[in-house]
């Protein structure tokens, strides 16, 4: 949702050479709208995520569970209390040997503590990716940075390693 939210998806993926993919459950029931200005100005105003013409242009599959170790993995994750999308989200990473992208904190700590062979990349980690390699104008950076805090409601908090780097870009 947070790439989404940035009006740039499309740019942000296509700067990324590495496969990327959405869990079935994440693109069927979670990943279903951003705000269309803010959830402070238009809390009931929202955009439909369209996923669809991204898969279309093979920036991004589908992933779902398929094996019993993997539905054994999501069971796992579901009883440390994370929702269902970041269950099966990390099932899937981990029994694929996949990075997963999240910024769930509590997600992070588990993963981390079980999977720590795998790496967990950040909505900024993404955007600064997007930043060196598809090099967009610094105010649209500025503008995807602005957004994702909107409309998908993102917080960046202070101890994150690229918090600099986000604030730096958003007052250009």
């Amino acid at each position: 949702m947070n790439l989404y939210a940035s009006g740039r998806i499309d740019e942000v993926l296509s700067s990324i050479t590495e496969s990327l993919a959405v869990a079935v459950y994440v693109m069927k029931y979670e990943a279903l709208a951003i705000y269309k200005e803010s959830k402070q100005s238009t809390p009931n105003a929202k955009e439909a995520i369209q996923l669809q013409p991204l898969i279309e242009k093979n920036l991004l599959s589908v992933a779902d569970l398929e094996t019993h170790a993997e539905k054994a993995s999501f069971l796992s994750f579901s009883e440390h209390r994370l929702d269902d999308g970041e269950a099966a989200t990390m099932a899937i990473a981990c029994e694929r040997n996949w990075a997963v992208a999240t910024d769930d904190r509590l997600a992070i700590r588990i993963f981390n503590s079980q999977y720590e062979h795998l790496p967990i990349i950040s909505t900024p980690e993404i955007m600064n990716h997007w930043h060196k390699h598809g090099q967009p104008e610094s105010q649209v950076l500025c503008q995807a940075l602005i957004d994702i805090e909107s409309r998908a409601n993102f917080l960046l908090g202070r101890h994150h390693p690229f918090y600099e780097w986000w604030q730096s870009c958003k007052n250009i």
